[in-house]
């Protein structure tokens, strides 16, 4: 998350780090690395920082994205899970409850059980090597409180640039190996071992999910506009209405340009709708009125109400006059 949040982005490097020999096992190497950013992190981490629009946000991408899963049973999403009482959190832990169900979104193909997920956001700095063993040493925290296997965990990091010189890192000083699965969508495993006994870790370049990607305050082009105004749209009520931190964190110039789109989208029942409307002189009244931007709204809304007539057997005639459309 940005560094005002105080998480795992604004923890200093130490100074005089010592050289870690590839060849100690994984457990040590984090061990090391952690006990050497200690004194830093105390300090980094003794004052709660004031939480981010950037969050709420890309929790409520999740939670929209995993909805389906949530309603079913399938999955439990947990906001800022808290691995100790201050400062220890992660910042989505996404659990399936059904270990069998195949989630939707490709970066999601790699995930176990408990699943954590670390954000870091268009102000963020590309992850360091620093925030990499952070991350590795709250898997294991997690793994001994909730009582978990390791080989049951994945954890992600989620950001808006290509980590390259983590990776330089990882691959020469460490042997790991980084295998790009899908565009802007890494795996990190060690070499040598069997990837199905260990914790399974992955980099997701924000720009592999569509909603993640516009919170980047830069303008969007046309087709990405356009993109995000079908998704949107395509979703049921429930699903937008927690995109609503999104909304707000997303550039305001992006935000309108997607709404003007969302409004000249219509589904096949919007134009079922819309052609009985246009027959009562509904959406004519509408445009006389100068009402643009109730459009949408007045279509669906309306069309329900004629809907209803209809189906209560009221003719066109009476339907009309029982909204007052003459």
């Amino acid at each position: 998350m940005p560094e005002t949040r105080g998480t795992m982005s604004n923890i200093k490097k130490p100074k005089d780090q010592k050289k870690i020999d590839p060849s100690t096992p994984l457990r040590g190497r984090l061990s090391a690395s952690l006990s050497d950013q200690e004194g830093d992190e105390a300090e980094t981490c003794s004052e709660p920082k004031e939480r981010t629009p950037y969050h709420g946000a890309a929790f409520g991408v999740f939670s929209c994205l995993f909805n389906k899963y949530q309603k079913n049973g399938n999955v439990a999403l947990i906001d800022e899970h808290r691995l100790s009482k201050e400062p220890l959190r992660i910042d989505i832990v996404v659990i399936k409850k059904n270990r069998d169900i195949e989630l939707e979104p490709v970066w999601t193909k790699i995930f176990r059980e408990h699943n954590l997920v670390e954000y870091k956001s268009p102000a963020d700095k590309a992850p360091t090597f620093e925030v990499f063993c952070k991350l590795m040493g709250y898997a294991w925290i997690y793994a001994a409180q909730e009582k978990v296997k390791i080989s049951d965990m994945t954890v992600t990091i989620i950001c808006a640039r290509t980590p390259q010189k983590l990776f330089k890192i990882l691959k020469e000083d460490l042997d790991y190996e980084i295998l790009e699965k899908n565009e802007g969508i890494y795996y990190i495993r060690e070499r040598g071992v069997a990837a199905e006994k260990r914790l399974a870790i992955q980099i997701m370049v924000q720009k592999s999910e569509l909603l993640l990607y516009a919170l980047d305050k830069r303008p969007l082009d046309e087709a990405t506009v356009d993109k995000l105004a079908e998704c949107i749209a395509a979703m049921d009520e429930e699903d937008r209405n927690r995109l609503g931190y999104w909304f707000k964190a997303i550039a305001p110039e992006n935000a309108e340009n997607i709404s003007k789109r969302m409004g000249r989208i219509m589904t096949k029942t919007d134009k079922a709708y819309l052609k009985v409307m246009e027959e009562l002189g509904y959406a004519e009244r509408l445009r006389k009125e100068g009402r643009r931007e109730g459009m949408q709204k007045g279509r669906q809304e309306g069309a329900l109400n004629v809907i209803a007539l209809l189906e209560k057997g009221y003719s066109l005639a009476d339907a009309k006059k029982k909204l007052q459309l003459t």
